[in-house]
């Protein structure tokens, strides 16, 4: 285990350069800290998570920068750098969105905060309060990729969702109540694109337990939905705020998110959006339905942690 240790500083120093893992981590110890995250290795595997101290440190950071409304390309460079941890691989990259528009302000002349700068760290302010952790086994077998097809319909409002694991078919729907429509700003739309979000929520919400800890590659016929999740941002203000939660609730879920685009004949997720009809062919097939969630306004107090259903 100690030669294992040196051997993995070693191994940051050749990569990050000279002092990167200092002498004094290559002393035996049960954890090594490297660029604020700290490995802990046991005989069965190792684990990663952010250091508490530097999370704390990061916190405190994060909250001036929103006190004050500005961050300094000089900041958000620096920033960017202690946050680019949860862009990585082994933290299944569920940071990468987030990091996107502090790498933005890198350029910008002014310093000021922007929309979605200020949602973005208002999502780390979230995240690193929680006690984000990876744990990787020597011998890990790798885990099947889950895929969820996600369709709303707008006229009525329905939603629905259907998840392909494991060989195996769930399916799920959910009419849209009058008060979660109200949360969105008036469009004549029929209020498609933030359905098709709702629909994603609705996925991840039923299907909670079945996804936890894995690959899910999430399939949208809609490109204003797809555009918006890949980059946890959108232009208006009441579709970027569930972009946030659904962000949040795969970081809380350990996934390891990716979207795609399916052409609108080979979504499958049509089918229960639909209802009834469609409902009963699937049924036939012998998938099962998973109740949805119990519906709540999508953010009903308008706040940055407010979840819709769990999401």
């Amino acid at each position: 285990m100690k030669h294992a240790a040196k051997c993995l500083a070693r191994l940051i120093d050749v990569l990050l350069g000279a002092g990167a893992a200092s002498l004094k981590k290559l002393e035996w110890g049960a954890s090594l800290c490297i660029l604020g995250i700290e490995f802990e290795f046991a005989e069965h595997g190792f684990r990663c998570r952010p250091s508490k101290a530097k999370a704390q440190k990061w916190l405190r950071c994060v909250r001036g920068y929103l006190a004050t409304g500005k961050m300094t390309a000089g900041e958000a460079s620096k920033t960017a750098n202690r946050l680019s941890w949860a862009g990585a691989h082994m933290f299944r990259r569920l940071g990468r969105a987030m990091l996107r528009p502090i790498f933005d302000q890198t350029t910008r002349r002014d310093a000021k905060i922007d929309a979605p700068l200020r949602r973005a760290l208002l999502w780390w302010i979230d995240a690193l309060a929680l006690d984000v952790a990876e744990t990787r086994a020597w011998d890990a077998l790798e885990t099947r990729v889950a895929h969820l097809f996600c369709d709303a319909a707008g006229e009525p409002a329905h939603l629905g969702a259907v998840l392909l694991l494991d060989g195996k078919c769930y399916w799920t729907h959910l009419a849209v109540s009058e008060e979660c429509l109200a949360f969105f700003r008036a469009r004549e739309d029929k209020q498609i694109m933030g359905l098709e979000l709702l629909s994603i929520s609705l996925g991840m919400c039923t299907f909670e337990q079945l996804l936890c800890g894995r690959r899910v590659v999430v399939h949208s016929d809609n490109s204003g939905s797809e555009w918006a999740l890949r980059r946890g941002c959108a232009r208006r203000w009441d579709h970027a705020q569930l972009v946030h939660q659904q962000w949040l609730h795969a970081l809380k879920m350990r996934l390891a998110l990716h979207v795609v685009r399916v052409d609108t004949h080979d979504n499958i997720a049509d089918l229960p959006s639909r209802r009834v009809r469609a409902c009963m062919r699937m049924a036939r097939r012998g998938a099962p339905r998973l109740p949805a969630p119990h519906p709540q306004p999508p953010l009903g107090s308008n706040s940055s942690s407010s979840h819709p259903g769990h999401t």
